[in-house]
């Protein structure tokens, strides 16, 4: 582990210490649910509405449905997700596993809602693989990522900080794995080309700052079997999200609501972003 177990409890312990007042009024208010600071765009129904989490579903005739999950991390929790790590290896597992593993997870006032596939990885035949743009997880920064040069000035990172409530998608830097953040999350620029105008499985994140104070508390998920990355764009746009990044996508999507699988991934994956209710 790159940090000592002794600094971990410490951040800990910080982060909830600062955040404990936030949870009180809460529990005394009663958590709001998400409010969206934009329109949703035309054709998109809501399916699903809990303590900081919506998703949203668009049909096509003759096509594959789109799905976008919102989150708002001031009432909402986002959680990483691994299989057994070995160096800088991490063991593949299948959505469902990760999924039951979340609802096992589930507290009083914290409920998994959608389990989503997360970042790129190298496809190879080994139970164990190694992250191609980078991953830390709960303050453990398990790899920088082998492929950094892979895609020049088109590396992304999605950083979140659940107890905060805060996320932010910038250029890729080794300094923001050993910042103060607990989560990130190594992406690809929406303008890289994976196979850009081809129909495939899609999953993007993008975030806004709905109460527009300079910090991006809503995350914004885009789920699609079907998609081009300008179609992911586009819709990531309507629902008013600024920077944008693209996760795996291909034979790793995949997507869990309710405990419904509405896309199977037809490989197993070694990250996966679980979206929770509450705090």
């Amino acid at each position: 582990m790159s940090i000592n177990s002794l600094e971990v409890v410490k951040r800990k312990a910080l982060s909830f210490l600062l955040i404990l007042p936030v949870l009180l009024v809460n529990s005394l208010l009663g958590s709001p649910q998400v409010k969206a600071a934009v329109p949703v765009p035309s054709g998109f129904q809501l399916i699903l509405s809990d303590t900081g989490v919506k998703v949203y579903r668009k049909n096509y005739v003759g096509g594959q449905p789109d799905f976008v999950t919102v989150v708002d991390l001031r009432y909402a929790t986002i959680r990483n997700f691994t299989g057994s790590v070995s160096g800088q290896n991490i063991e593949r597992r299948t959505l469902s596993r990760f999924w039951n593993d979340a609802v096992a997870q589930n507290t009083g006032s914290r409920t998994a809602r959608v389990a989503i596939n997360g970042t790129f990885f190298s496809t190879n035949d080994s139970p164990f693989t190694p992250i191609a743009f980078g991953l830390k997880a709960d303050w453990w920064r398990i790899s920088y990522g082998y492929g950094i040069n892979e895609y020049p000035g088109l590396v992304r990172t999605f950083a979140f900080d659940s107890f905060y409530g805060s996320s932010s998608i910038q250029p890729y830097s080794t300094a923001t794995f050993d910042a103060g953040i607990p989560d990130v999350v190594g992406g690809l620029d929406p303008t890289a080309n994976k196979s850009a105008s081809s129909y495939i499985g899609r999953t993007f994140v993008g975030v806004r700052d709905d109460d527009n104070n300079g910090d991006s508390e809503t995350v914004v998920f885009f789920s699609s079997n079907y998609a081009t990355q300008a179609g992911a764009v586009s819709v990531l746009s309507g629902f008013g999200t600024g920077s944008k990044m693209m996760l795996d996508g291909g034979g790793s999507t995949g997507l869990i609501i309710g405990g419904t699988t509405y896309i199977s991934p037809t490989r197993s994956i070694p990250h996966a972003i679980i979206v929770c209710a509450g705090k």
